[in-house]
């Protein structure tokens, strides 16, 4: 069995990602999609926040990302496609990165806002983060 990786945020572009993969689900049916929400990193200035507090943010932040996973798992029910929901804390493309090894992802299947040449240059994107930092094809639904 092949497992496949989809960072999902909840958004339309995610969601048009999951999409793809039900609309295709006689092709997916031998793999099994990890589906990964990532929250960024608590951000504190100076020695305000004990290390219980951070702890409880962290804990409150993948909570949260459980949400999302749940809003995909809830899309690929009845699909027939096999699936696992992961939340983790940190930089997307890096967590990203992190998962696809740790999972032995074959492929990553993610959205893409399709942001202008001038945007992506500026901000950059995700998914060119993405593509640069995992040694696996990326499959990006428009």
């Amino acid at each position: 069995m092949q497992n496949i990786l989809v960072p999902f945020d909840d958004s339309k572009p995610a969601r048009r990602a999951i999409q793809y993969l039900i609309d295709r689900a006689e092709l997916f049916s031998e793999q099994k999609l990890h589906i990964l929400n990532v929250q960024d990193e608590v951000k504190v200035f100076g020695d305000y926040l004990t290390q219980t507090m951070i702890e409880n943010m962290h804990e409150r932040a993948l909570t949260h990302g459980s949400v999302f996973t749940a809003s995909a798992a809830e899309m690929l029910k009845g699909s027939g496609i096999l699936y696992e929901t992961h939340e983790s804390i940190g930089d997307v493309g890096a967590e990203i990165a992190k998962a696809v090894k740790a999972h032995q992802c074959h492929l990553v299947v993610m959205g893409t806002r399709g942001m202008s040449k001038l945007g992506n240059l500026l901000m950059g994107s995700v998914a060119t983060r993405v593509i640069h930092e995992v040694d696996v094809p990326v499959l990006l639904v428009k």
